[in-house]
């Protein structure tokens, strides 16, 4: 790999790495520096992402691998959506947050760690769970990033080097399968809308699973937080059901508020977002 350097007889860049902003000869296909694929359009400052009263919004990338990343990057270019890079962070403007998490969606589906079509399996039925059981198992799966697959029945597949780890997890989620007494829960919040709290918690952690530092998302997940357990038990919902919403609602709370890494964070956040994934 030649990198260009920037002497008045260098030949001008033709490609460039979109984290450091260093240029290349066309014929450079990765960033020696950073590891990811070089783009042909030389990166945009973050200060030029919407116009000046447009409001950002940060996507923390430092977990992906630099492939990652630079799927993230083909995929804002091939869009023509306005971003810039501080490192690994991502920066665009919130006007596009929803296609952006598209994109986030895409890249996370890309990387899921796929099931071994010759690696020995472990099957688990799942008939006698209900959809919140299965959606959290699920979660708590791609969290520990441990690969699954479902077969023709419905039931469950993990290689059997997971079996172990998996056992944990239901063992983890055990917890939440009995019935819970309604008195377990809040008074009630006159004028409260148990759908809008929900919204509101599955947009924070849906946030700060990109980027635990979000002020915003740490903001809604602090007000979201205290409003669900004020909540009687809403109409329409079982006790456990709710009793685990709350469960995993307070965890990632208390997991925010601690000394905990920002992968620890990232995972918790992840893992409320798959609870409530169905429930908004």
């Amino acid at each position: 790999m030649v990198v260009c350097s920037s002497g008045p007889s260098s030949p001008e860049p033709q490609a460039w790495c979109f984290q450091c902003g260093a240029g290349y000869a066309a014929e450079v296909a990765a960033c020696v520096e950073c590891g990811v694929a070089t783009v042909p359009e030389p990166p945009t400052e973050v200060a030029d992402v919407g116009a000046a009263d447009e409001d950002q919004l940060e996507y923390d990338l430092h977990e992906y691998s630099s492939q990652s990343r630079s799927m993230m990057a083909s995929l804002l270019l091939g869009a023509a959506v306005p971003h810039a890079w501080q490192g690994a962070v991502l920066v665009v403007r919130e006007a596009d947050e929803e296609q952006v998490d598209g994109f986030v969606e895409a890249v996370h589906q890309a990387a899921a760690p796929a099931l071994p079509e010759d690696a020995p399996r472990v099957g688990y039925a799942l008939s006698d769970f209900d959809d919140d059981y299965v959606s959290r198992l699920t979660g708590a799966l791609d969290a520990a990033g441990i690969a699954y697959g479902f077969d023709e029945d419905g039931d469950l597949e993990v290689a059997a080097a997971d079996e172990a780890r998996v056992e944990g997890l239901f063992d983890k989620l055990e917890g939440d399968d009995g019935e819970a007494s309604t008195g377990e829960f809040g008074p009630g919040l006159d004028g409260t809308d148990a759908h809008d709290v929900l919204s509101l918690l599955f947009v924070a952690s849906d946030r700060l699973q990109r980027n635990p530092r979000d002020r915003k998302g740490n903001r809604n997940l602090a007000r979201g937080g205290e409003e669900i357990r004020q909540l009687a038990l809403p109409f329409g919902f079982e006790a456990r059901t709710w009793r685990a919403v709350l469960n995993q609602v307070n965890e990632l709370v208390d997991i925010a508020g601690s000394d905990a890494t920002q992968d620890e964070i990232a995972a918790a956040a992840a893992a409320t977002r798959a609870v409530l994934r169905d429930l908004v």
